[in-house]
């Protein structure tokens, strides 16, 4: 299966899998260079002409040119298995893009939003070396092969929004998609709490620092004592009364860096479900710039 899109030229064996760079992908990776619209990292969706009414074409001189809702990428890599499972490779795809910080597809597949383009965008890690792409991939090609189907479903659905939801383009519809990723962790580690009490029981239970807009505080709420949180008031705010940082929607940003911090929490959860040791588990969510996997 060809899967894309993706700058390097690495090739990976492990267990019955390989994924190596198609014979072209040079001259791919020039048209890329040579016709793309890029961004920080993201390429951005081609343009496309809207339609208009008669009585608009009558008024308005001027193109209405806005980015395709939907596009494709060529692809710069196969993947192949001895035994062929179609739904274990697409899985592998995913995994692979992963921890290279990109979202990769199936030859084909569609692509929504931006979609970003260098290595380590989507997870503040740099490109892995061989050594850390088999033990990664070792690692979620045993996951799967170890879980049911509905535990293989919920962590793909996991990646898949922890690595899309970063490339919408505002701060509540980003929050938003890292709180739906936590969400679906906590239910895949087979935990039961309150949405309050949920990252620091995940914290605690993979033994990760937690982050202060983690920790539980008690509160009065009609005459009694509940627990909450800082993650908990901001995602209730916004799921039941669209509001986003204690305003409407777009009126007020949080004082906490979500985009940073929530990604990097979710980053070292995902990690400790596959059972990969890293130094990223002992690093800040605080920490920019870019780290590397190390996988021990």
């Amino acid at each position: 299966m060809l899967l894309g899109f993706l700058i390097d030229n690495k090739n990976i064996l492990f267990d019955d899998v390989e994924i190596k760079p198609l014979p072209d992908i040079q001259d791919k990776i020039d048209r890329f260079y040579e016709n793309d619209s890029v961004s920080k990292g993201f390429i951005y969706p081609p343009l496309q002409e809207l339609d208009k009414t008669k009585e608009e074409e009558r008024k308005f001189a001027s193109k209405t040119m806005v980015n395709s809702a939907f596009y494709t990428l060529e692809s710069t890599h196969s993947i192949s298995k001895s035994n062929y499972d179609e739904e274990k490779i697409k899985f592998l795809i995913l995994a692979y893009g992963f921890l290279h910080g990109v979202y990769l597809r199936p030859d084909g597949y569609l692509c929504i939003k931006k979609t970003p383009y260098e290595p380590g965008k989507l997870t503040g890690v740099l490109p892995p070396n061989v050594d850390d792409c088999i033990k990664g991939m070792k690692a979620f090609s045993l996951f799967y092969d170890m879980s049911i189907n509905e535990q293989r479903k919920l962590l793909f659905s996991i990646i898949h929004w922890f690595l899309l939801g970063q490339c919408y383009e505002y701060a509540w519809d980003r929050f938003s998609a890292q709180y739906l990723v936590l969400d679906s962790i906590f239910n895949l580690s087979g935990l039961n709490a309150s949405h309050a009490e949920r990252p620091q029981i995940l914290a605690n239970s993979y033994r990760i620092a937690i982050p202060n807009w983690a920790i539980t505080r008690s509160v009065v709420k009609n005459n009694r004592n509940v627990q909450t949180c800082t993650l908990a008031d901001i995602r209730n705010d916004l799921f039941h009364e669209a509001k986003y940082a204690g305003e409407p929607i777009g009126y007020a940003y949080p004082e906490e860096n979500f985009d940073l911090e929530f990604v990097r929490f979710n980053l070292q959860l995902i990690i400790s479900i596959l059972g990969l040791s890293s130094n990223i588990l002992r690093s800040s969510v605080r920490q920019r710039g870019t780290d590397v996997w190390n996988f021990q």
